[in-house]
């Protein structure tokens, strides 16, 4: 039996002059393009959206919730079924009871075909995309907290472990830090793109014709070809970031949840202010078919979806 109160469903248009910052303008620019539009998600039952996809097949948003500790295993984890005008289909699409693969504190998910990853502290929960059954679970060794994941065009799954550990009820270095390329597909192998604590913390991924781009929480944006090169594209020490997506013409977004912002980099290398003034932005998501950012609020339990200009 469920516990969660009774959830409302919302669909807000946010004061987009309070909450937005242009798209457009450089860092203490200006800009003729108008202000972004968003569609708010609050109040509807979420715990601690960690992580938000575009199912694009089924043209709508999947958002897992933490719903307690993120390195505890306390089984309280689900995912939810967002419509992209915000309505709530369902607030426990993958509910925390009644499951033999019950999630424990679910963060980056990924799509490859009819196959819903999701990545859930040490395992890998592999569900169905129609129904959101988990009908398998794949426990990786010598992890300690795999945050982000997305599949590679070729159907690799790229996943991130940002090497933490709950000791004593706190989060701790486990020196696991680690990019991890791997297919869960018979006959075939996977690979270590990088493993060392000087990855500072990894947490979200992007795998595009750009290359493949990992956030740490250590305020570094990484870049690593397929067969592990690396190199900094972004380092502010003191900075969180937590996810990073790839948008529709060559640019990408991503999270800073010590700035309690959203940054948008457009493909001439612009940086640009999407939002600010909201607390702990987590990991990405992208709607191609609206050319659309997805922000889960972690600490809000609120999702915005933020519209980029033309």
């Amino acid at each position: 039996m469920s516990l969660l109160k009774p959830f409302l469903r919302v669909r807000v248009q946010i004061p987009v002059a309070v909450l937005v910052v242009a798209t457009g303008c450089g860092e203490g620019g200006s800009s003729d393009e108008g202000p972004v539009a968003a569609v708010e998600v609050a109040d509807a039952g979420l715990q601690g959206p960690r992580a938000i996809i575009y199912d694009q097949t089924s043209d709508v948003y999947l958002v897992s919730n933490v719903s307690g500790d993120p390195l505890e295993e306390d089984e309280n984890g689900f995912v939810s079924r967002i419509s992209p005008d915000g309505e709530v289909l369902s607030q426990q699409w993958i509910p925390n009871v009644g499951s033999t693969n019950r999630l424990h504190a679910p963060k980056g998910m990924a799509i490859r075909g009819d196959t819903l990853f999701i990545v859930d502290i040490d395992c890998v929960r592999i569900a169905d995309r129609e129904s959101g059954e988990v009908f398998e679970t794949r426990c990786l060794d010598d992890v300690t907290s795999l945050t982000g994941i997305d599949v590679g065009p070729e159907g690799s799954l790229f996943i991130t472990d940002s090497g933490l550990r709950l000791t004593d009820g706190q989060a701790v270095p486990s020196s696991t830090d680690a990019v991890y390329r791997l297919t869960f597909r018979e006959g075939q192998r996977g690979a270590t793109l990088a493993r060392d604590p000087s990855l500072n913390h990894p947490t979200g991924i992007a795998v595009g014709s750009r290359g493949i781009f990992v956030t740490t929480a250590g305020g570094d944006l990484l870049r690593f070809t397929p067969t592990g090169d690396q190199t900094t594209i972004l380092s502010t020490p003191g900075q969180v970031f937590e996810g990073v997506v790839f948008v529709t013409g060559g640019g990408f977004a991503y999270s800073s949840s010590a700035d309690s912002a959203v940054y948008y980099i457009d493909a001439s290398g612009n940086v640009n202010t999407l939002i600010d003034g909201v607390d702990a932005p987590g990991d990405l998501g992208y709607d191609p078919t609206r050319n659309r950012v997805l922000v889960p609020l972690f600490n809000e339990n609120r999702l915005l979806f933020v519209d980029l200009t033309e």
